[in-house]
């Protein structure tokens, strides 16, 4: 992947914006270039085909080379493709700009913690919130999910385990902002706030449940292992700690996505 490359932890979102950068700067080179050879391009496209879109075109073209040549995953390397072109068409509507602003503020709002932690919004099923409680020890413990989006999960905990402290962070604003305002109409106990996982101390809690991604496992799992006391649990619905053996799996009826349950006990050293 990309980051293991030249980049570090840059995230991905920053990548491609640098692809497209060096591709447009190419593709407008190679345009150039044709201009002052006096290369038709009607000589092989339609003579009513905009300049614009020939220069977009070569754009996506070469953005999808350097997201394979940078090893970003693949379905980067089809969004840089289209990218371009979906500009062209975009400006062909004359689509008001205004749109493309609210576009902007709301898909930003929704999906910040992809461009921040690379982990989409995954919202989990009410049979594994269940499952979940049934699993755990019947006294107060301190529960905390991480990428709680809606905040279903923790609210349903709250429900299930009256006795013990349930919380949920999100770093994006518009699911953090509704799993606020679900938890005060339900008046739920439990609790959100908005902000990154990487800044809380797993140290205090004795259940943590993520649904995240495979590109956050191996960075969450270093921090489970040097925070969470032994006896604590960490549960990653469908995505697995790399290389590591699971302590034991959750499977659902409704839900093909299983759910991997790691005794941080089982990990620590004799």
């Amino acid at each position: 992947m990309a980051k293991h490359f030249l980049f570090g932890k840059v995230p991905h979102a920053l990548i491609a914006l640098i692809v497209q950068g060096c591709a447009f700067v190419l593709a407008a080179a190679l345009c150039w270039l044709a201009i002052q050879l006096d290369f038709h391009f009607p000589g092989f496209l339609p003579s009513a085909f905009p300049n614009l879109a020939v220069l977009l075109i070569a754009q996506g073209i070469i953005a999808y080379f350097l997201s394979i040549t940078f090893r970003m995953a693949h379905w980067w390397r089809y969004i840089h493709l289209l990218f371009p072109l979906a500009i062209w068409v975009a400006l062909a509507l004359d689509i008001p700009t205004g749109y493309f602003l609210l576009g902007f503020l709301l898909t930003a709002a929704l999906f910040w913690s992809v461009f921040i932690t690379q982990v989409p919004f995954y919202p989990s099923k009410p049979e594994v919130w269940n499952a979940v409680s049934e699993l755990l020890p019947g006294k107060k413990l301190r529960i905390l999910e991480i990428g709680s989006g809606l905040g279903n999960f923790a609210i349903r905990m709250a429900q299930l385990r009256p006795e013990s402290y349930v919380e949920g962070i999100e770093i994006a604003p518009l699911p953090w902002m509704m799993s606020v305002i679900q938890s005060k109409f339900l008046r739920s106990p439990a609790l959100f706030r908005l902000g990154n996982y990487e800044k809380i101390n797993f140290a205090n809690y004795d259940l943590i449940f993520a649904y995240l991604s495979p590109a956050a496992m191996p960075d969450l799992w270093q921090k489970a292992l040097l925070e969470m006391g032994g006896e604590s649990l960490l549960l990653s619905h469908e995505f697995p700690v790399p290389n590591i053996q699971e302590s034991q799996k959750l499977i659902f009826s409704s839900d093909q996505r299983e759910c991997y349950v790691y005794k941080m006990s089982q990990y620590r050293p004799a």
